[in-house]
């Protein structure tokens, strides 16, 4: 696994270090693609301690943050993604049965069985666009509980940029 803090990370069950040298030898190109794509994130505790900004929506800022960082995201998020939520389920048909904010470290969002959504708390660091993109993608498992091709199109009918917005989530990270 590669992580943002601690780099590479292997979980060895029952293996060698002979053999998990010759493994990691092995995918050692896609593991210094891995770390550098991860280097070049913005995380959010690195831009407020190295440069005393905060990350939000999309852009740093010189804001003053009373609590700590987590709370002000929290917050943040709270603000902003409730009334976005109510957007798109109106024009999507489709309302979620609960909608709840956590810390996480990879996900930036998820639909339950139950149509119950979830967000990270610091989807407040990103581009509008963006957080309107995972909002569309988590009401759209209201409807379609897979990725599948159906999923996608019901995606792209209300979001026709998906993809354009994918690709600028991977140079965010939801973990505080």
């Amino acid at each position: 696994m590669i992580d943002p803090i601690y780099g590479v990370i292997i979980k060895n069950p029952n293996y060698s270090k002979k053999y998990i040298h010759s493994i990691v030898e092995k995918k050692l190109d896609w593991i210094v693609k891995k770390l550098l794509h991860v280097n070049k994130k913005k995380l959010i505790f690195d831009i407020y301690d190295k440069e005393k900004k905060v990350l939000l929506l999309g852009k740093k800022e010189s804001l003053h943050v009373k609590d700590n960082l987590s709370t002000f995201y929290k917050q943040k998020t709270q603000k902003i993604v409730p009334m976005l939520i109510d957007k798109w389920a109106i024009k999507m048909n489709l309302y979620p049965t609960k909608v709840s904010f956590r810390k996480t470290k990879k996900r930036w969002g998820s639909c339950s069985s139950k149509n119950e959504l979830s967000f990270t708390s610091s989807l407040a660091q990103l581009p509008l666009e963006c957080i309107e993109y995972i909002i569309v993608h988590e009401i759209s498992h209201i409807k379609y509980k897979h990725h599948k091709k159906d999923f996608w199109s019901h995606v792209k009918k209300f979001m026709p940029n998906y993809k354009e917005y994918e690709k600028t989530l991977k140079e965010y990270s939801p973990q505080i």
